[in-house]
C-alpha cells in the first residue's frame, strides 16, 4: 500500500522525492483516495467521490511519466500498467479541488 501525505494546496514535489513530514498544523483526515503497488499495476482507489481528479507519475528527475484527470462520480478505480515503466523511485499526485494527496512507491 502506498501511503499518502495531505495538503490543502498544491505544493511542489521536493526534487529529492522525499514526502514532506506532517505539520502540527496539518489536520488529520480520513482521505478519499489510496493507492497499492504490484510487479505490473498501480492501483488507486477513491472511497467516495470527489469530482474530477488529476493522477500524475513523477519518475525521480521530475518528469511525467503518467497523467490521467478521471471523474470520480463515474470511475471510483483507475488501473495503471508499470510493467513496462524501468525501475525506480517514483511520485505520485493526485490533485481535487485545492487538495493534493501524494505518495511515492519504488518498482525494482
Amino acid at each position: 500500500m502506498i501511503q499518502f501525505s495531505f495538503a490543502t494546496d498544491p505544493i511542489p514535489l521536493p526534487t529529492d522525492g522525499r514526502i514532506p513530514p506532517p505539520t502540527p498544523q496539518r489536520p488529520t483526515l480520513m482521505l478519499p483516495a489510496s493507492a497499492s503497488i504490484s510487479d505490473t499495476e498501480l492501483t488507486i482507489f477513491f472511497d467516495w467521490s470527489v469530482g474530477n481528479a488529476t493522477i500524475t507519475v513523477y519518475d525521480s528527475s521530475n518528469n511525467v511519466v503518467y497523467r490521467e484527470v478521471v471523474d470520480t462520480y463515474s470511475t471510483m478505480e483507475v488501473y495503471i500498467p508499470v510493467d513496462t515503466w524501468d525501475s525506480g523511485k517514483y511520485t505520485l499526485t493526485v490533485v481535487y479541488g485545492k487538495t493534493t494527496q501524494r505518495g511515492s512507491f519504488t518498482l525494482t
